[in-house]
């Protein structure tokens, strides 16, 4: 008997099984959707991709939730930064993974938008930022985390949280190898 899901299985188990196993190790994520675009007929020339309107649907998941989320729909998987912290890496290479693994700083790496590194790292809570600032979309600093595709726009693990054993580096000793490596002394 032929399915009519509209949905491949393959694709719905690896997406439950990456947003549950983020939600189980304390990444707040959330289901992404898209939100239309007020006036997309007039052009401004700094048009962003579509992706860049992908916002959180709710608040973040627990492990529970984000089966019963990713059950029937492979929602885009958005990591909201605040159980984890992120460093932007810029177009990552060889040598800014080397500096990180060199001072015992490597953790997960993701690549997406484009070439952009992003270092998953701990969170250090900032006593100036207030609930109202958290973000709830691409644009404000959410990040899309594989295996989500969305059209034009694919994020992948360059080092995955499976192969640091889901450790994390600490925020400042990350950002001080980061400096180190780059000085040129």
């Amino acid at each position: 008997m032929l399915s009519t899901h509209p949905y491949p299985a393959g694709e719905l188990t690896e997406m439950r099984c990456a947003a549950t196993d983020y939600a189980a190790h304390g990444w707040l994520i959330c289901p992404g959707a898209r939100v239309p675009q007020p006036g997309s007929g007039a052009s401004d020339g700094r048009s962003l991709p579509e992706e860049a309107n992908l916002v959180c649907r709710g608040g973040p998941l627990s492990k529970d939730e984000a089966f019963e989320a990713w059950t029937d729909r492979p929602w885009p998987i958005l990591l909201r930064p605040g159980a984890v912290g992120v460093l932007d890496l810029g177009p990552g290479d060889g040598r800014t993974e080397a500096v990180l693994r060199n001072a015992g700083c490597l953790g997960p790496i993701l690549v997406g938008p484009g070439s952009r590194w992003h270092l998953i790292v701990e969170h250090i809570p900032d006593r100036r930022a207030r609930a109202s600032r958290v973000p709830r979309s691409v644009r404000e600093g959410c990040l899309l985390l594989p295996p989500s595709r969305v059209p034009s726009w694919i994020s992948r693990w360059r080092i995955s949280p499976e192969d640091t054993g889901w450790s994390l580096p600490d925020h400042a000793s990350a950002r001080a190898a980061l400096n180190a490596g780059t000085r040129r002394d």
